[in-house]
C-alpha cells in the first residue's frame, strides 16, 4: 500500500491513539540529552537543552501522523536526531581546524556528514530495538480493552466476534469442521505476498469458538506455528449503543511484542477497524492505513521502483 497523506481526521486519531509511542519517543530524546549534558553541560546548556527536546517532540509527533504503522522507527529517529541536534555546535569547532578560506566549506561538510550519520544511527537503533523486541520466549499475558459502539449488543456479537461462514473487511472465514474449527484467512494490509509481490499477503490459521450468546463470545485461535490464542469478547449494553470488551491472551508474544501492542494501542485500533467497517465511511484505523516508513521513502527517492503517493 503506497504512501498517503493523511486527512485531519486521520492525524487527530493517529495523535491520540499513539500517544504511548510520542511519549516513549520524547523520553528516549530526553534522556540522550541528559546524558550529553551530564558529560559536556558546556555543549548542551539547559535552556538549549529544553528548545531541542521541543523540536524532537514536534518531529516525533509528525512522523506518527505520517507513518503510523512503524513505532519503532518513530524511537529510533528520536534517538538520533536529538544526539545529533545536541552535538552540534561540536561541529563548529572541529570546522575551525580548517584553513580560514575553507572553514564555511568544512562546516557544511561536516553537517552533510552529520546527517547521514543520522540515518546509520536510525537503521542501528532500530536493529537494536526489533532484535530486543523479537527475540525472546513466549510470554503470556493478559490484554484488555474496550470501545463504546453505537450498535446494539446482539448487533455487535454478530459482527466483532469471529464466526463460521462470515466476511468482515479483510477478515475471511470458512464453514466448521465436526470438530468445530473452522479456517480464517486474514489478507494483510502492511505486507506482500512472498510468492507473488503483485498481491497483498494472506494470513492463515484455524479457529473455534468456545461459547457464544448474545452478551459473550470466545473464540480460540490456532496459528501456523501452533501458538494458541484465545480471544473473549464482552458485550455491555449502554444509552445509544453498546459498550464491546475484549480480552486476549496471545500464544506467540514476546515480552518485547507485548510492549510493541501496547505502545501502538493496537487492541484499541483493532476495535476502532470493525466499528468504521460497519458505520461505512472513511477510515482513521491504523491498521487500514499504509505501512511506509521514512526510511523507506528515502530509499524511493533515491531509487524509484513504484510511485510514492496515491
Amino acid at each position: 500500500m503506497p504512501f498517503s497523506w493523511p486527512t485531519f481526521e486521520q492525524a487527530l486519531y493517529r495523535i491520540a491513539r499513539l500517544r504511548r509511542v510520542i511519549f516513549t519517543s520524547v523520553i528516549l530524546a530526553g534522556l540522550v540529552l541528559l546524558l550529553v549534558g551530564v558529560l559536556d553541560p558546556t555543549t548542551l546548556p539547559l535552556q538549549r537543552a529544553v528548545n531541542i527536546l521541543l523540536i524532537v517532540s514536534a518531529v516525533i509527533v509528525a512522523h506518527v501522523v505520517l507513518f503510523p504503522n512503524v513505532p519503532l522507527e518513530a524511537l529510533s529517529l528520536s534517538v538520533s536526531i536529538s544526539g545529533f541536534m545536541a552535538v552540534v555546535p561540536l561541529l563548529s569547532v572541529f570546522a575551525s581546524f580548517a584553513p580560514m578560506p575553507y572553514r564555511d566549506a568544512a562546516l557544511l561538510l561536516l553537517i552533510c556528514l552529520g546527517m547521514l550519520l543520522v540515518i546509520v544511527v536510525m537503521l542501528v537503533a532500530q536493529f537494536l530495538i526489533e532484535a530486543i523486541v523479537y527475540v525472546g520466549p513466549a510470554v503470556h499475558l493478559r490484554l484488555k480493552t474496550h470501545l463504546d459502539v453505537p450498535f446494539a449488543t446482539f448487533v455487535a456479537s454478530r459482527q466483532f466476534g469471529l464466526r463460521p461462514d462470515t466476511r468482515r473487511g479483510r477478515v475471511m472465514t470458512g464453514s466448521a469442521d465436526d470438530k468445530g474449527f473452522f479456517d480464517v484467512a486474514v489478507v494483510s494490509q502492511h505486507d506482500l505476498d512472498p510468492d507473488d509481490p503483485t498481491q497483498p499477503m494472506v494470513v492463515k490459521l484455524d479457529a473455534k469458538v468456545l461459547r457464544s450468546d448474545a452478551a459473550n463470545h470466545e473464540v480460540m485461535l490456532v496459528l501456523a506455528d501452533g501458538a494458541v490464542t484465545v480471544t473473549s469478547y464482552k458485550f455491555v449494553a449502554k444509552e445509544g449503543g453498546c459498550q464491546v470488551e475484549i480480552t486476549e491472551i496471545p500464544g506467540d508474544f514476546t515480552l518485547g511484542m507485548h510492549a510493541v501492542f501496547w505502545l501502538m494501542d493496537q487492541q484499541t485500533d483493532n476495535l476502532v477497524e470493525v466499528a468504521e467497517l460497519l458505520q461505512g465511511g472513511p477510515s482513521c484505523a491504523n491498521g487500514l492505513s499504509h505501512a511506509v516508513s521514512l526510511l523507506s521513502i528515502a530509499s524511493m527517492v533515491l531509487s524509484p521502483r513504484q510511485p510514492l503517493l496515491d
